[in-house]
């Protein structure tokens, strides 16, 4: 038995040596654990992403974009915009300020006197975009969760709306053959 014991040592130190050996010669090392950081980052980044696409994807023409689907339901521009303000809400709480009723429906005010086009549209959700991706990469809040659940709920919306005047959506579209 002592000679077994014996025997750990240089396989131990072989298996090693390989490792280091495979890190010297450039092999990927493996990808770093998933964290719950992690996963609420590239939720809220994948997420508002594939949004983003949405509102410039000229396949949804200019003219349907005050489509709505019920009279009671908000137009497709009406849903970039209300992902837009969560963007702007969320990077607003991450930054520590208090979201009051008065200054939430001031800047909801101020939304609807903004011009009722998709470039207007692009323009202020990319501006929101470059506010709040850093913020939730250096800080990725777990009250995140509950606007993701928020942005999710209106991204679906959106799918629908698109499903319902006869256009497949972006991220289910069959790429162009090469």
């Amino acid at each position: 038995m002592p000679h077994r014991s014996l025997l750990v040592l240089p396989v131990a130190a072989i298996a090693t040596l390989n490792v280091l050996i495979g890190a010297a010669q450039g092999q990927t090392p493996a990808p770093p654990p998933l964290t719950y950081e992690r996963v609420i980052t590239s939720t809220w980044t994948s997420l508002h992403d594939k949004i983003l696409v949405m509102a410039k994807d000229t396949m949804f023409p200019d003219e349907k974009l005050g489509w709505k689907p019920h009279p009671d339901a908000r137009s497709v521009l009406e849903e970039f915009r209300q992902v837009t303000l969560g963007l702007e809400l969320a990077s607003a709480q991450l930054r520590g300020e208090k979201l009051t009723g008065p200054g939430v429906a001031a800047r909801r005010k101020a939304d609807a006197d903004k011009p009722k086009t998709r470039a207007s549209v692009v323009s202020d959700m990319e501006a929101a975009i470059a506010v709040s991706y850093p913020l939730v990469e250096k800080s990725p809040n777990p009250l995140l969760v509950g606007w993701i659940e928020d942005q999710a709920e209106h991204y679906g919306k959106l799918v629908s709306n698109y499903r319902a005047v006869g256009i497949v959506p972006p991220s289910s579209r069959q790429p162009a053959p090469q």
